[in-house]
């Protein structure tokens, strides 16, 4: 009997998968394993908790465009909802006055001045394990031609206590924690990493996780089959 054929059989899904299967091993001197994995790019701009956008001073949101004849002069509209929920330019309301850049934060609501003080400040040092809970974003070398024994100092206080330092950087406009890293290159040359993030990833609804226990129960549930063999419903004939 011939096989009845689906629409998507030909024409394939148009909704591509986000996510990679791969085989993933590993090994050290207690163990080793190798499985079928899934793989998928986390993107910051997909899971940030904020929003940034501009706003006149009656707190309306605003859109800019280019209007006019050879790209045009940039002009400011108040933002309307279109079908599809994005904000457009509504051209039939030009926007007047001030404009400023602010942060809505998704979560509760509130809204707030986007801090574009450019620069890079020290906060604290923690634990270097701290870094598992971020989503680095870049990375970025720092370096001195004239005072490298002072950042040696500070490589060796981070590298002798398994400590990176916590910065508020804001290269372009846009406010990171960064977090300084000490590295050693060839044994006899140093460097000082700076790695930015704005998004934690030690949260659940983040990105899929694994549960403990389905883990452990999964486990048993195998050695249990490795050393009794496969159960049937059936009685033995």
């Amino acid at each position: 009997m011939t096989k009845q054929m689906k629409v998507s059989d030909v024409i394939g899904t148009s909704k591509k998968k986000a996510f990679k299967t791969a085989r993933f091993n590993f090994k050290c001197d207690e163990f080793s394993t190798e499985v079928e994995v899934k793989t998928e790019r986390m993107n910051s701009k997909k899971i940030l908790p904020y929003e940034e956008y501009e706003q006149d001073k009656q707190g309306r949101r605003v859109v800019k465009k280019l209007v006019g004849y050879n790209r045009g002069e940039a002009k400011y509209f108040l933002a309307r909802q279109n079908e599809k929920g994005k904000w457009v330019a509504d051209y039939d309301k030009p926007a007047e006055g001030d404009i400023e850049k602010v942060v809505l934060d998704t979560r509760t609501g509130k809204v707030a001045k986007k801090d574009t003080l450019k620069g890079l400040w020290f906060s604290k040092c923690v634990r270097e394990g701290v870094l598992s809970e971020w989503l680095i974003e870049d990375t970025y070398t720092l370096w001195t031609e004239d005072n490298c024994d002072q950042m040696l100092k500070v490589y060796q206080y981070l590298k002798d206590n398994n400590l990176v330092g916590v910065y508020k950087y804001n290269p372009n406009g846009t406010a990171y924690n960064a977090f300084l890293v000490p590295q050693a290159v060839d044994g006899v040359h140093f460097r000082l990493l700076l790695q930015v993030a704005r998004v934690k990833t030690n949260k659940p609804d983040i990105a899929p996780t694994m549960t403990i226990q389905g883990a452990r129960e999964r486990e048993s549930e195998k050695n249990r089959i490795a050393q009794d063999g496969v159960m049937s419903a059936l009685e033995e004939v």
